[in-house]
């Protein structure tokens, strides 16, 4: 059916219902023909920790499983930067985004530019404690990202502050501190070419919080080890396990935050990671769940599932990292008086609460 005819008004409601209901299904086969896309992209890229796991298959070298894990990290960072961004899976919050730098000022070179991964000049910045702490104003922006004078894309940071906030003026829009799509928008299924040129995009950065995380959980399975032989470590051990969780959880959030922001510093996104993940708790259950459910599928058929699942487990795992770092989103969002900015990050605002507040976040998860 064409365009013509769908808006003509004298088409018969027969006509119509069968077009949405064709223009439904090709949706749903795309999501779950990107979703697998997306496992196989990760399995790829998570090489050396696929090997380990086929080759050693023994968790008693649980150190060497964490340090493939550390060099596989970026292959999460680029698959949240195609959950973020891939038309087959656009949320409400996703479509308001493009929707927004597409229609701004320099919206061409956005979408130009949407081939792979952003394009950054000088940051502007961004602050974080004071964000996730829920101040008022958001905080400093120019504690969170990086200074560079170089512009790239006709961006540039020579604009006075003021410049930079209302929607009438000629000034950039997205900041550089926000990622650029990093999928192109005229694409239905498009995933591999988008998703390696995002890795190669995020990989240093990706490395860097991985190996650091790693460091943390060895670190704190070391200590369940030599504590699970004490008489009282019994007390002990289940709340490192749950320490575990936490940092596993601030891993999936520096991911998110390292695709969001481009100029984030190493330090700011791993502190305030830290400060997200003991946020909204109760988010934490299906990240376990999902953990635990994947972990023992994969025990038991493990070509099957990793193939078929790990996209799926990822994708779970990114909308509720993402919930947490929303609360960032919004408050960076507000100190930027930016009205565009503000409504990019407004869709889960950062003052839900209780279940409201649960239903509203999980808008990055429905399609």
């Amino acid at each position: 059916m064409s365009n013509e005819d769908k808006s003509n008004n004298n088409a018969s409601p027969d006509a119509t219902n069968k077009w949405f209901q064709a223009d439904a299904f090709m949706r749903i086969v795309n999501s779950v023909t990107v979703i697998l896309l997306a496992g196989i992209c990760s399995l790829i890229a998570s090489l050396p920790l696929v090997i380990v796991a086929l080759v050693v298959n023994d968790l008693n070298y649980w150190p060497l499983y964490l340090a493939a894990a550390a060099v596989s990290s970026p292959a999460v960072a680029a698959l949240y930067a195609m959950f973020r961004d891939h038309p087959a899976l656009s949320s409400h919050a996703s479509r308001v985004r493009i929707k927004l730098m597409t229609e701004s000022g320099d919206g061409a070179a956005a979408t130009a530019s949407a081939s792979g991964f952003p394009t950054t000049s000088a940051a502007s910045a961004a602050s974080v404690g004071s964000a996730v702490a829920g101040s008022r104003n958001g905080g400093d922006r120019a504690a969170f990202t990086q200074r560079d004078d170089r512009s790239s894309s006709g961006r540039s940071s020579s604009a006075p502050s003021g410049q930079r906030g209302r929607r009438g003026n000629a000034a950039a829009f997205p900041p550089d501190w926000i990622a650029m799509p990093y999928v192109r928008q005229d694409v239905a299924v498009a995933f591999f070419k988008p998703y390696f040129a995002a890795y190669r995009a995020l990989c240093r950065r990706a490395w860097a919080q991985g190996c650091t995380f790693a460091i943390v959980a060895f670190a704190l399975g070391y200590d369940i080890l030599l504590l699970a032989q004490m008489p009282w470590g019994v007390y002990v051990v289940p709340a490192l396990a749950v320490v575990l969780l936490f940092v596993f959880a601030a891993f999936s959030i520096s991911m998110v935050l390292i695709v969001e922001y481009p100029k984030a510093k190493y330090l700011s996104v791993l502190k305030n990671s830290a400060l997200l993940s003991v946020r909204r708790l109760y988010i934490l259950l299906i990240t376990a769940v999902a953990l635990v459910a994947y972990g023992y599928a994969l025990f038991r058929w493990f070509v099957p599932v990793a193939v078929l699942g790990t996209g799926v487990l990822w994708y779970l795992v990114w909308g509720a990292s993402r919930w947490q770092a929303q609360l960032m989103f919004s408050a960076l969002a507000r100190e930027s008086h930016d009205d565009r900015i503000i409504a990019m990050y407004q869709v889960a605002p950062a003052t839900g609460s209780g279940i409201s507040g649960f239903l509203k976040g999980t808008t990055e998860w429905r399609q």
